[in-house]
């Protein structure tokens, strides 16, 4: 039989699957959520760019490094500018196995890449809901308003926050998928469920990806046991398939995300969230106060004014902000429900009403009551804002809104209707566009610092100075974008070792103060070459060289400074990034590579001596002396070392990461697995087909089909 003839030979889809005029639905809701981009960030698409929140001190320094290493032609496994080093791919949130990432830093000029990645998961976001709406069953009415209430209602005052954005666009594309598994019984969306809540994990962050699945962990049995409808009644012979099967895919998406969660899963291990504390990290951080959840009916009251949240802490109490603990639907949302509930447009469906307890059930989690038992509970423990639950919360609302839209105006006149439909969306989207702009710690500039890094005077000045620099500045990782190491550090997860009082600089640091004799010695022994400072240092008390004092096309205007120069010193009698552990004459050693995931040494020495590398010791460096294996000795609890016998000798440090070998054999295997499975069900569906009475598995027949076969 011919490939054609398969085709034809494949049972059709329920009538609800497939709605009429899906072509026009396709075109109008891309073209809605291009456009709508367009209205709300405008900047971006003009070649602007993003300035504040945690862009330049975590976002930029992270991306830049790894657009440079790709368009290298390296693909870096190790990020060596912040701090003293980082395993960039267990660190996660650079997002270097998620596809969209790698394609657009690997082609692109960064801030272009960074734009692209935002635009297109608000798209994705959009579309994702309007889809989830229509496989319901609802019209392009429903789909759209909730599409629109869902993207612009939960994600524009989280623009500072990338993984918001990514993580929160996939929320909608697995109710979609598993609605279509229940419809259909086709096993190709099944292996989207996979593929879609991997796409979740693999850009970090990993917060979204937990509240998802925690999310269809209720979903998926409600649905099929409660929630009852015609598509769930036709899945009652199959219920215990149906669940094995959205289970393997669940198992799988760990299996095939492997190549992230392993590396991050060692550094977690390794990091200052081991044990949750005072020295790591509070869970209650991001929550919603109860009366600022007011909010959600009255917004005047607070968005128009800077609110600080933390005001009135009592002892034990956790901090927030307003990003985390924004919850905001849009007046019309709000009416609308107000008109569905009092007419009993969705509280006899029972879809909805599963929507909304999972809603209610979020909503009651965000001001963070339950933490003192669920703090202690895996995943709850690791990951801090119960605020960000809210995103469940607007989810609900947002479908039930744009279906009660679509009944109030279902029996209008045509003309009557689109008009009503029209005014009630242009308000809506001119009322979250206003507060987009108030609930943000980010804004929009023609000009960005991180497209001046060609006109950068201190990049120039550090390039040429020959040796790897490291520098001591303030605004953590910041300075990393001229293409040095940069010391304090900014991680929301990293090596312990940054975060240990016995390691790290005596505080406070000295950003304002003349620094300590204990501060300059810490300094010189973690080998920073040049401090970098937003006021003039005492040379009296500062062992330092002026270099340079001037604007700077990126660190001034990244650090809003645009009325006073920066001031550039190189720290005297500093040991650098190589130093001996007992120096001596004739001792000598330089760096001549420098790579990411590899570091070449050439040495000499008349005694043997240990050669210390100033960057961070780390599971999966290995050393290499004249070729040969050599074992790798910790310098005071955090540095690298080799001992060395005397003569000539070329050292080699490798990154060769366990985790991220075994992470990434699981992950090849299971997408070549996957895609097998799909290869085989989609092109030769009868080797999957058993007889009834030898095996509780049936071919894939449309919920419809099942219904008439019944009647």
């Amino acid at each position: 039989m011919s490939r054609s003839a398969k085709k034809k030979t494949r049972p059709s889809q329920p009538e609800t699957s497939t709605p009429a005029g899906t072509p026009v639905f396709a075109g109008t809701i891309l073209v809605l959520a291009i456009g709508l981009t367009w209205i709300f960030w405008y900047g971006l698409w003009s070649g602007g760019g993003l300035i504040g929140g945690d862009l330049y001190t975590y976002f930029f320094p992270q991306k830049t490094f790894f657009a440079e290493r790709l368009q290298a032609g390296e693909f870096p496994l190790w990020n060596s500018n912040i701090g003293h080093g980082v395993p960039l791919v267990a660190e996660s949130q650079t997002g270097a196995f998620y596809p969209f990432n790698y394609f657009a830093y690997r082609f692109l000029p960064v801030n272009t890449a960074y734009n692209f990645v935002q635009i297109l998961h608000y798209i994705l976001a959009f579309v994702f809901t309007g889809m989830y709406v229509r496989r319901l069953g609802y019209s392009l009415v429903a789909a759209l308003f909730a599409g629109l209430v869902y993207t612009y209602g939960w994600f524009p005052s989280r623009i500072c926050l990338e993984w918001a954005i990514i993580g929160g666009a996939w929320l909608p594309l697995t109710l979609w998928c598993v609605e279509s598994f229940f419809q259909t019984r086709y096993w190709r969306y099944a292996i989207l469920l996979c593929f879609a809540l991997t796409m979740q994990i693999l850009p970090g962050h990993f917060n979204l990806a937990f509240i998802t699945q925690l999310m269809l962990v209720v979903y998926i049995p409600a649905r099929i046991w409660v929630s009852r409808d015609e598509t769930t009644e036709a899945l009652k012979p199959y219920r215990r398939r149906t669940i094995i099967l959205l289970l393997v895919a669940f198992i799988s998406t760990y299996a095939l995300s492997a190549v992230q969660l392993a590396p991050t899963w060692e550094l977690k291990q390794l990091s200052q969230r081991a044990e949750v504390g005072e020295r790591s990290h509070q869970p209650g951080y991001g929550h919603i106060p109860v009366w600022y959840l007011s909010q959600v009916v009255a917004p005047w009251a607070w968005y128009p004014y800077e609110v600080n949240l933390d005001a009135g802490l009592t002892a034990g109490s956790d901090a927030t902000n307003q990003v985390e603990a924004h919850l905001y639907f849009g007046i019309a949302s709000i009416l609308l429900l107000i008109y569905g509930t009092w007419r009993g447009v969705w509280t006899r469906d029972r879809r909805l009403i599963l929507l909304a307890v999972i809603g209610v059930l979020a909503l009651l989690y965000t001001p963070g009551w339950l933490l003192p038992i669920t703090k202690h509970l895996p995943g709850f423990s690791f990951f801090t804002g119960p605020g960000r639950y809210g995103i469940l919360t607007t989810f609900a609302v947002a479908v039930i809104a744009g279906v009660c839209l679509e009944r109030l105006t279902a029996n209008w006149n045509r003309n009557l209707q689109l008009m009503v439909v029209a005014i009630i969306c242009l308000f809506t989207t001119a009322d979250f566009w206003i507060v987009s702009r108030y609930v943000t710690y980010a804004a929009i500039i023609p000009d960005p610092p991180i497209n001046n890094l060609d006109r950068s005077a201190l990049k120039k000045i550090v390039t040429d100075y020959g040796k790897p620099v490291r520098l001591f500045a303030p605004g953590a990782n910041l300075p990393t974008l001229l293409g040095v190491a940069s010391t304090p550090v900014y991680l929301g997860i990293g090596p312990e070792q940054y975060f240990n009082p016995k390691l790290t600089m005596p505080e406070p640091l000295p950003f304002k103060e003349p620094a300590t004799p204990e501060q300059i010695a810490w300094l010189r022994n973690a080998g920073v070459t040049h401090i970098l400072s937003q006021h003039p240092l005492d040379l009296n008390h500062w062992p330092v060289k002026p270099v340079w004092r001037d604007f700077d096309a990126v660190i001034n205007p990244a650090w809003g400074r645009f009325d006073e120069p920066v001031y550039f010193y190189e720290l005297q009698e500093s040991r650098g990034r190589l130093a001996w552990k007992n120096p001596q004459e004739n001792q000598n050693a330089t760096l001549t590579g420098y790579r990411s995931n590899e570091i070449v040494i050439e040495a000499e020495t008349p005694t043997e001596d240990t050669l210390i590398l100033t960057d961070l010791m780390y599971p999966g460096w290995r050393v290499y002396v004249d070729g040969q294996p050599a074992e790798a000795e910790l310098i005071e609890g955090m540095y690298r070392g080799v001992k060395l016998s005397a003569g000539k000798h070329e050292v080699v440090w490798a990154y060769q990461s366990g985790w991220f070998l075994i992470g990434a054999i699981v992950s090849c295997v299971t997408l070549l697995v996957l895609l097998t499975i799909a290869h085989f069900r989609f092109w030769h569906p009868i080797l999957f087909q058993m007889k009834q009475r030898t095996m509780e598995v049936q071919p894939d027949i449309p919920a419809s089909e099942i219904t008439k076969k019944k009647k």
